[in-house]
């Protein structure tokens, strides 16, 4: 038997080939009890065989990204072998068996390209490493942190704690982002303040409410930009650096300090203001 055998489709002639050689085992209950009774043990050493894989992968430094795919593709590996060990025990001549099984593997990954192409994916993103487990990431409009990747799915852990499944296909093969890929980030604050304070005033401030803040860097240093006249105000905006693990607590946290630091020097931030004219007449 070649390989061409193998890889293609069997014609009728095969197929009956396939179908009389498995009708020719002789079926009766003694080799059926012994054929179970290997297949059970089998996969039960298979069960031990993968825990001690898990403990092993815990203990190692292989990336926490590759545990999953690692398991997976062991699980089918030695569940396979136990297949045709009992296969070779009822004598079922075994490359016979492994033709029968790729006819019908071509029947399935036909209809389940889908699932070829998640699987695809996976190992996609495990030779690349676009992102780790751990990654803070936004793909589509999902922004989270990733949990889990998967033979068919990669998990994210969202902020409000949502746990979406995103095929592997879809991250291998789309535009996504990866925050923690450099280890930091920056938040882009825009200011709104009246023309009667000066940039130096404004500059000011902001060093000051950003000494107050110690998960701003300082290199890159923070930066005040002037950014353009509006009718009623000068916008500025603040650009500072923190490691990506800081990002919520400075975007969410420096406005407020900021706040405090601009009353404290007498800076206003005008709003709009409507002027109501009545006539007498």
């Amino acid at each position: 038997m070649t390989m061409d055998t193998l890889t293609t489709v069997p014609d009728e002639e095969t197929v009956k080939e396939y179908v009389s050689i498995i009708q020719n085992v002789e079926w009766d209950w003694k080799t059926v009890a012994v054929a179970v009774g290997i297949l059970i043990i089998g996969l039960l050493i298979v069960r031990l065989l993968l825990k001690g894989v898990n403990t092993v992968l815990t203990r190692s430094k292989v990336p926490t990204t590759l545990h999953s795919m690692i398991r997976s593709i062991l699980r089918v590996l030695l569940d396979l072998v136990v297949v045709l060990t009992v296969a070779a025990y009822l004598g079922i001549p075994v490359t016979s068996f492994v033709a029968l099984i790729s006819l019908v593997g071509l029947a399935v990954s036909l209809a389940l390209q889908g699932i070829l192409s998640n699987l695809a994916g996976g190992f996609l993103i495990l030779a690349g490493h676009p992102f780790e487990v751990g990654d803070f990431v936004e793909y589509d409009g999902i922004t989270g942190t990733v949990r889990e990747i998967r033979m068919q799915h990669t998990l994210i852990e969202t902020l409000d704690c949502l746990m979406v499944y995103v095929p592997n296909s879809k991250l291998s093969g789309d535009k996504m982002i990866n925050y923690s890929e450099t280890g930091m980030r920056k938040v882009d604050l825009p200011v709104y303040i009246s023309y009667e304070t000066t940039p130096e005033e404004v500059r000011k401030a902001v060093l000051k409410a950003v000494a107050k803040m110690p998960e701003i860097l300082t290199d890159p240093k923070p930066l005040v930009l002037f950014n353009e006249y509006k009718e009623s105000y000068i916008q500025y905006n603040i650009w500072v650096w923190l490691k990506g693990e800081n990002f919520l607590k400075v975007r969410f946290g420096f406005p407020e300090i900021l706040y405090g630091c601009f009353r404290e020097a007498g800076i206003r931030t005008p709003y709009p203001h409507l002027n109501v004219h009545m006539d007498a007449r």
